[in-house]
This record gives C-alpha cells, structure tokens and sequence, in this order.
C-alpha cells in the first residue's frame, strides 16, 4: 500500500509540475499555445486528481490499520 501510495503522489507530483510549467509561466505558454495547451491542462488536472487519490488511498490505510489494532486490542 505505501508503494502505491508513493507512486500516485510521484506520478502525481510530476503531471501536476509539468501542468503547471506549461499552464502558467511564459516558456510553457510559448511552447504550447492555443489549443496545444490543452496537453498540460489536462496533465494539471489529472495530476492533481492522483495527488488527491493518493491522501485518500493513505487514509484509507490508515484507517484500516487503526480498526485492526483497535480490533486485537
């Protein structure tokens, strides 16, 4: 589950950066203009989504472990 968790945040990380780069400075916005900035808009966004799956997916984890160690107790 870590592993999984780290590879959606790095993955995550990486598409919201580059989004990010080619949404919002100059040197993005000259290399993708007009309708090519839609490749890192949408790379924004997705990579936002897979950060925000990823705080799920660690408090989905958390929350198990919790219940199972309430549960041997």
């Amino acid at each position: 589950m870590k592993i999984s968790v780290a590879l959606l945040a790095i993955i995550g990380a990486a598409l919201a950066a580059f989004g990010w780069w080619g949404v919002y400075t100059r040197a993005g916005m000259r290399r993708y203009d007009e309708m090519d900035g839609i490749i890192p808009a949408a790379a924004y966004y997705f990579g936002l989504l897979l950060l925000a799956l990823a705080v799920v997916v660690a408090l989905f984890a958390w929350w198990r472990a919790s219940r199972r160690a309430a549960a041997a107790g």
